[in-house]
């Protein structure tokens, strides 16, 4: 999307320390472009995590957890007062002793429960959202009904498909079992921290032991639920705030498997690109699946891309270093007249996107739009369809701003059907036009008015 001045940044890769102990954080994250389209109707005064279908209206005001002694059922008699933890709060003073961050647990949550770790404060502005997070249910995602774990000659455990899977259609589902407010990590120090950890997981319906069981391959961590963060979390929001979430079938079954913990060896699933499967983040229901880019066969390995999209292979190769592997895609291993026919073409994708942006945001509409133009052929070719919705929104962005509501239209309702189709969203309303209309005039000013 064309970043603005006031446009608010997706997030980034999130430092994960207690003070200097800790380094950054191996994450992975993906920012949807419609992450802002809510039902505001429903929208507490400090911004809950949105939806993109209507939640049910569950108090008049925005939902507080109680802090005090463990409640003998999931909610309090009190409307006022619902709460979705089963516990009560854990807390542990902020460096300056001037604050304090707490573990919310609900043990209940599906099958392992749940804990979130951040301040009061947050986490009485989540609460209300808390409730309404779809149930995890223990099949999602298992293995047998569409995948199989195998050994596979030269890469060792790897993914195969068991039955034939659809273009865009789910093969595993997963739900967010242990969420870290990265504020967490800089304002508590390190003993601090590791007890609020451990409280966290431990009060977990299943004992923390889908946690305690992922893979630990940090050489810096200190302590080892640390370890599990540092290797497993992903950075996604919740509200107002940058998290880390883990998610422990797709890191046991798919993205961070034994294979990744033996310096040098490649790992199941992983490839850089091209991979016939993608990872779909639904961050307003914590929420990860698995799904496939394109057709797969019985028998059919299953992989997914291990970096940002668009890479040259000399960026790929420099990335891969740290988790000590060398991807074998058909990408990589293409001949050389292949592989530099590919990055002409991601360099021009870039620069193309560069262009693009400096155009719009030097007043320049109809330049922004013959460049973005050019990108959208360039996309198939090479299998960077997760990028397709982003630049016909832009397009639908330029149109608002020259007052071309007709073709603002067209495109908003565009990149909304890709996203459809790939599955981030399950339908088009026209709600959902408005409200990314709405964001446009937030963000570049009244339509018309700009140029």
């Amino acid at each position: 999307m064309f970043p603005t001045r006031s446009r608010r940044k997706g997030a980034p890769l999130l430092p994960l320390r207690f003070l200097t102990t800790w380094s950054l954080l191996v994450s992975s994250t993906t920012t949807l472009a419609l992450s802002t389209i809510h039902n505001s109707k429903y929208q507490c005064p400090s911004s809950p995590p949105p939806a993109l279908t209507p939640h049910q209206l569950l108090s008049a005001s925005c939902l507080r957890p109680i802090p005090g002694s463990l409640t003998e059922t999931l909610f309090s008699n009190s409307s006022s007062h619902i709460t979705p933890w089963t516990h009560a709060p854990v807390c542990e003073l902020t460096n300056g002793l001037t604050g304090q961050y707490c573990t919310y647990t609900n043990s209940h949550h599906g099958h392992r429960g749940f804990s979130l770790v951040t301040t009061p404060s947050r986490a009485a502005d989540v609460a209300s959202w808390f409730l309404d997070l779809p149930l995890p249910k223990p099949s999602d995602g298992a293995e047998g009904e569409k995948y199989k774990v195998v050994t596979i000659p030269g890469k060792g455990k790897g993914v195969i498909a068991t039955k034939e899977i659809k273009q865009w259609e789910e093969i595993i589902l997963d739900y967010a079992t242990l969420v870290v407010d990265v504020g967490f990590t800089v304002e508590v120090n390190a003993l601090r921290g590791y007890r609020l950890l451990h409280k966290a997981v431990e009060q977990m319906g299943d004992g923390g032991n889908g946690v305690m069981e992922l893979g630990k391959s940090s050489e810096h961590a200190q302590d080892v639920v640390e370890n599990v963060l540092r290797t497993n979390a992903f950075s996604t929001r919740v509200g107002e705030g940058d998290y880390m979430a883990v998610y422990p079938t797709v890191s046991v079954s798919l993205v961070f498997p034994t294979g990744l913990l033996n310096r040098g060896k490649k790992s199941k699933m992983l490839t850089t690109h091209p991979s016939s499967a993608y990872t779909r983040f639904i961050q307003e229901s914590l929420q990860v699946s698995i799904a496939a880019s394109k057709p797969i066969s019985p028998g059919e390995e299953i992989t997914i891309s291990y970096l940002t999209l668009g890479k040259t292979s000399s960026e790929r190769a420099h990335l891969l270093k740290k988790w000590g592997f060398t991807c074998s895609c058909p990408l990589c291993t293409s001949p050389p007249s292949t592989i530099a026919a590919s990055d002409a073409r991601r360099k021009e994708i870039a620069k193309l996107q560069d262009l693009a942006i400096r155009a719009f945001q030097a007043n320049k509409p109809y330049q922004a739009l013959r460049l973005t133009r050019q990108i959208l052929p360039l996309l198939p070719k090479e299998e960077l369809f997760p990028l397709e919705s982003e630049q016909l929104e832009n397009m639908s962005r330029i149109y608002f701003v020259l007052n071309d509501m007709d073709k603002a239209e067209k495109y908003a309702r565009l990149s909304l059907e890709v996203l459809a189709r790939q599955g981030y969203i399950k339908w088009v309303e026209g709600w959902m036009v408005g409200k990314m209309f709405r964001r446009f005039e937030e963000e570049e000013g009244p339509r018309g008015v700009r140029y």
